[in-house]
């Protein structure tokens, strides 16, 4: 590949003198070059180093450098889900020598890595281990990197070893990372490390999480997937007064609940399918101390809803405490809704500064009205977007929720409310003209100053398009497909209610129509 990349290089960037005019341009200019073209392949920026002399350097001087293990595999073995701990090892010490190739060589004092990412498994060998927190905490003291980003692996293709057994395993991934952390210097966890990403580790405590946190005041990003402790405990976010997290994501993690105590920076907050000891799956996942998260603007809930349950969970209950967010995202991951609508009173604050609002992945076949609750309890909404999981009819969907299911009820409120600051309204999916037009009148009717409705039914099941080709019989959709039928649809939604807002309809076959006041 060098050679390939050495004749490449002389035949596009040589003048007819002979002169390697790529390699005259000044340094700053060739490192734009090499940091386009390497696509964090660092095996390429290396292989850099043998074009010429003037090339030798470098990758040395890359200002941003992303190494993984698992790009040391072979390609046979990255595709499959099991791998030896042989290769992993292996795979593991060829990261190393990357990692010391570019953090121990000399570049005579024009290194400076202003954002250094790593991903690589926790494996046994401490010694190995160890060795990568000093190569980095060494150019980490010497200023030579600036932001760290962590990701680290357990089982490689494995997503999750929660399983029979698993708790040891995992157990055992958690000492590692604990020994490794408590052994960083203060300079690497205090200063430099800006993400962290753990999964598949079983805390003995409760407290080393929390411990964490407390170490790394630089912290922006935390991701926990596939963690949980020993004995039924809460995740306590305690990241203390002078911490930068901004962003938190608890990810399929079993742990009582997520209680936010002192997190000054935290802006986005993410719990996805969160489940206890006791299964106590629409539990209230997250709690909030007063005054906990002042800078809190963005939440994002995803979760099935617990078998024979719905509507269990109270926003109100959930958001107490919280700062008032201005962004939150419901994916209800093509299941039940286990929202329950409240009254405006009770979401007042909660809900006072909301101005972008998302609910996705209903269920096939759900009701949207029950939406309103939400927008009623908004005063300062500026956008919506409601997406229902299509009907699919190409026999994909063979998970069973228990047959038949009611959607939720919600009547609207007899009081007369407008919403002026709502601007956008998008409705993605399964769409049905008969179960939703009245929802779609009813929001243009009070959002008085509607700028864009967009009504997307597309087909975007590849196997779903190609069981219709089969079998043009099939209903894909309730959604109008010709010009006439959707013309006659928007005559029903626009009947009796002056409203400017532009309306763009696209149709199951992926036609576009714009209506225009």
């Amino acid at each position: 590949m060098a050679a390939l990349i050495a004749n490449t290089d002389q035949s596009s960037s040589s003048s007819s003198d002979g002169r390697d005019r790529l390699s005259e341009l000044p340094d700053h200019l060739l490192l734009v070059v090499l940091d386009k073209v390497r696509r964090d392949d660092v095996r390429l920026a290396a292989r850099t180093c043998v074009l010429s002399k003037r090339w030798r350097g470098l990758p040395l001087m890359l200002p941003r450098l992303v190494l993984r293990a698992d790009s040391f595999l072979p390609v046979r073995a990255r595709a499959g889900s099991v791998l030896p701990m042989r290769r992993l090892h292996q795979a593991t010490a060829k990261f190393a020598d990357a990692l010391r190739f570019f953090l121990a060589t000399d570049a005579g004092g024009q290194r400076h890595i202003r954002r250094l990412t790593l991903h690589f498994p926790l494996i046994k060998r401490r010694r190995r281990l160890h060795e990568i927190g000093r190569l980095v905490s060494a150019a980490a003291g010497r200023g030579e990197v600036g932001a760290l980003e962590v990701t680290l692996d357990t089982v490689e293709g494995t997503p999750s070893i929660r399983r029979d057994g698993g708790d040891a395993v995992a157990r055992g991934y958690a000492r590692r990372f604990m020994r490794l952390f408590r052994a960083a210097p203060a300079v690497l966890v205090g200063s430099a490390l800006r993400k962290l990403w753990l999964r598949n580790l079983c805390f003995r405590r409760a407290a080393d999480p929390e411990g964490v946190l407390r170490a790394c005041a630089a912290l922006e990003t935390l991701q926990l997937t596939y963690c949980w402790f020993a004995a039924a405990s809460p995740l306590r976010v305690d990241a203390g007064p002078r911490s930068r997290l901004r962003e938190l994501a608890v990810e399929e993690c079993c742990v009582e609940r997520v209680h936010v105590v002192q997190a000054p920076e935290l802006r986005h907050l993410t719990c996805a399918n969160w489940f206890s000891h006791q299964h106590q799956a629409c539990a209230c996942p997250v709690t909030f101390a007063p005054g906990s998260a002042p800078s809190l603007k963005k939440m994002t809930l995803t979760n099935r809803s617990a078998p024979g349950q719905l509507s269990c969970l109270k926003l109100s209950d959930l958001l107490e405490n919280a700062n008032p967010v201005e962004d939150l995202r419901l994916d209800f991951h093509h299941d039940r809704v286990w929202v329950q609508p409240e009254n405006r009173s009770d979401l007042a604050v909660a809900l006072s500064n909301l101005k972008r609002l998302r609910v996705s992945s209903m269920m096939p076949g759900s009701g949207i009205s029950w939406t309103m609750f939400l927008v009623k309890a908004a005063p300062l909404l500026e956008s919506f977007d409601i997406h229902v999981s299509p009907e699919p009819v190409c026999g994909s969907d063979d998970d069973d929720r228990g047959g038949a299911h009611r959607d939720l009820e919600w009547d609207a409120p007899p009081e007369h409310f407008e919403r002026r600051h709502l601007r956008t309204v998008e409705i993605r999916g399964g769409i049905d003209p008969g179960r939703h037009a009245g929802f779609v009148r009813l929001v243009l009717e009070r959002a008085v100053n509607l700028e864009l409705l967009v009504l997307d039914a597309r087909i975007t099941c590849a196997d779903c398009l190609k069981a219709k080709e089969r079998d043009p019989s099939l209903v894909l959709s309730e959604f109008p497909e010709d010009k006439d039928g959707i013309d006659a649809f928007v005559r029903e939604l626009r009947d009796g209610i002056p409203t400017s807002a532009q309306i763009i309809l696209r149709s199951p076959c992926n036609q576009e129509f714009e209506y225009l006041n």
